[in-house]
């Protein structure tokens, strides 16, 4: 589907953004981030959008997403038949992700757009979609090209190698190697590298390599919506939260490691907390949790603050994680005590103790949680903490103001200025 609006008459920048899902609603991590780049972009700039979707866009989607641009195409595809694409790149000796979201149509408009009006940068929004912007940085020099990792994919892959069996961890290792080479820039021109944080930003110097243009385009969450909750309480049981897509790996994997670990230990000191797993797409797995004592499977819902108005604590068990964990932020910007694993607290600047709580074994999960659930002074006193340093430090108006700098001026401000 494609709807092209009238431009301004003022000369404005005109950038490409192309993200591998629509950006609305911001209803998860990498959407809630690509829509808060594209609300940014859209007040500066004449924006073009591209984007893929696996799934049906409906015409509420189209219509928010309109507002902010001046032109959209959203590319359906399939996810079987991007499956086999990953798969026949890897073979073929290439990356599995690029492939996976490329189709030569959406390639095509994106070209015809730029014959049409020169773009003046492109922002592409993960690796996944690098060949779009390849397509055209690689024939025109002059356009400005930002890719958001957000974080370190190959880091992620390189993991998952080590924590899995063959023939898997060969895949695993392989994806790894080859979105490397796309993140260190080998197959592309990048004039700057954003990841989501600082300990991000160490990463990338560790596991890829040193770029001219890394930067620090550090993720936030909606002070506005997300506001200061009152403590729920206890009575009639305490309740705990998980909030996260259901059929992520990282996710499933980690909330199946604290049911079957952590929730035994608590229930012997807490009989009668309960446990909610919040999110869409609950794989299998995930839903064989709900026969587990005092665990209950939500799934997906209208609105995550409904539930955790209810809890007293948001969890995030994650044994694989990268960047910066949005469930984390709004638990914090909810004043919830967020209570995370070691990876799930990197990148947050956060004091464990003070604005989060970081746990290792399922011991300590327990007799954390026990403390949060019936010491009412500590759990408030970090609640009110959380909400502070998320005002402080994490709010979307501060986090993308580089990208201005970036883009800097259009092609017909310099001819003018020429003139």
């Amino acid at each position: 589907m494609q709807v092209h609006r009238s431009g301004s008459d003022q000369p404005r920048q005109r950038v490409l953004f192309l993200t591998h899902r629509v950006p609305y609603p911001p209803d998860r991590g990498d959407r809630i981030r690509a829509f808060h780049i594209l609300q940014f972009l859209a007040q500066r700039y004449d924006v073009s959008l591209a984007a893929v979707s696996d799934e049906p866009v409906t015409s509420e989607q189209m219509q928010v997403i309109e507002g902010f641009t001046q032109r959209v195409c959203v590319q359906p595809i399939s996810a079987k038949w991007s499956k086999l694409r990953g798969l026949a790149s890897l073979a073929l000796g290439g990356a599995v992700s690029p492939a996976y979201f490329y189709r030569p149509a959406l390639k095509r408009t994106i070209e015809n757009w730029h014959r049409e009006q020169p773009f003046d940068a492109v922002v592409t929004f993960c690796t996944g979609m690098v060949q779009y912007a390849r397509a055209l940085t690689k024939r025109d020099k002059s356009i400005k090209h930002i890719i958001d990792l957000v974080d370190v994919d190959s880091a992620k892959w390189a993991q998952y190698a080590r924590n899995s069996k063959p023939p898997m961890r060969w895949i695993y290792g392989a994806e790894a190697k080859r979105l490397r080479d796309i993140e260190a820039g080998k197959h592309d021109r990048f004039d700057a590298i954003g990841v989501v944080s600082e300990a991000e930003a160490n990463t990338y110097r560790k596991e890829v390599g040193d770029h001219p243009g890394l930067i620090e385009l550090r993720h936030a969450v909606d002070t506005k919506f997300h506001q200061p909750m009152p403590d729920a309480g206890t009575q009639g049981g305490a309740k705990i939260v998980f909030i996260g897509v259901l059929n992520y790996k990282p996710n499933v994997e980690g909330i199946i490691w604290f049911v079957n670990h952590v929730m035994p230990l608590l229930r012997q000191r807490v009989p009668d907390v309960k446990l909610q797993i919040i999110g869409r797409h609950p794989s299998p797995e995930v839903l064989a949790l709900s026969s587990a004592a005092n665990v209950e499977v939500v799934g997906s819902v209208p609105d995550v603050r409904d539930y955790l108005r209810t809890a007293v604590a948001s969890i995030a068990p994650l044994k694989i994680a990268r960047g910066v964990q949005t469930k984390v932020l709004e638990a914090m910007a909810s004043a919830r005590v967020a209570i995370c694993s070691q990876g799930a607290a990197e990148g947050i600047h956060g004091g464990d103790g003070e604005h989060l709580i970081v746990c290792d074994s399922p011991l300590q999960w327990a007799q954390t949680l026990e403390r949060i659930i019936t010491d009412y002074e500590l759990r408030t006193r970090i609640a009110s903490q959380a909400r502070q340093r998320i005002e402080a430090m994490y709010r979307w108006e501060k986090c993308y103001e580089p990208l201005e700098k970036l883009i800097g001026t259009s092609r017909e401000s310099q001819r003018r200025q020429a003139a």
